[in-house]
């Protein structure tokens, strides 16, 4: 509770422009009479009451928008981590158990699609059969190019053709 005293001292503080001290939170100094000035142990005042209602709202704003923030962080981390993965895994795939083709048939391209297997060309050496492998992982589906790339062989568009280049002694 506060003593008559130290209301006095607070009215003599509000009325004298020589009194300064310096903002908390700017650290501009300023006079004491254009502060709101109170007993941290009275009621605050509704001024005082109303700034530190304004600060609390605009602290949760902040701390929302940083929660939206850290969210996005930890999704684009998280793809970052699954795309490597993929990559790391579509280079290992013929050596997995289960991949269907002896390893040494199979030529990378990995882009747009991942290997052509020439069946049979490591062992007996005649092809059997040419296949085209897009190693996906964790349910990833077909680029649109990719899409087209099959249609143009389930179609039966593709041949062979050679390339001769002279080359002058």
């Amino acid at each position: 509770m506060r003593t008559p005293n130290q209301h006095d001292t607070i009215a003599e503080l509000e009325s004298d422009s020589r009194v300064h001290g310096h903002c908390p939170h700017c650290r501009e100094e300023l006079t004491l009479n254009r502060a709101l000035l109170f007993y941290a142990d009275d009621p605050l005042p509704d001024a005082a009451r109303a700034r530190l209602e304004l600060r609390r709202g605009g602290l949760q704003l902040r701390a929302a928008e940083l929660e939206k923030r850290r969210q996005r962080a930890e999704g684009a981390m998280q793809k970052v981590i699954d795309v490597t993965l993929g990559k790391i895994l579509e280079r290992v795939a013929p050596m997995r158990e289960g991949f269907g083709y002896v390893p040494r048939d199979c030529r990378p391209l990995f882009d747009p699609i991942d290997y052509i297997v020439f069946e049979g060309l490591s062992g007996q050496g005649e092809v059997k059969s040419l296949s085209f492998i897009d190693v996906k992982t964790g349910g990833g589906a077909l680029t649109e190019r990719q899409q087209k790339i099959r249609a143009a062989i389930d179609a039966g568009n593709v041949e062979w053709r050679e390339y001769s280049i002279e080359v002058e002694p």
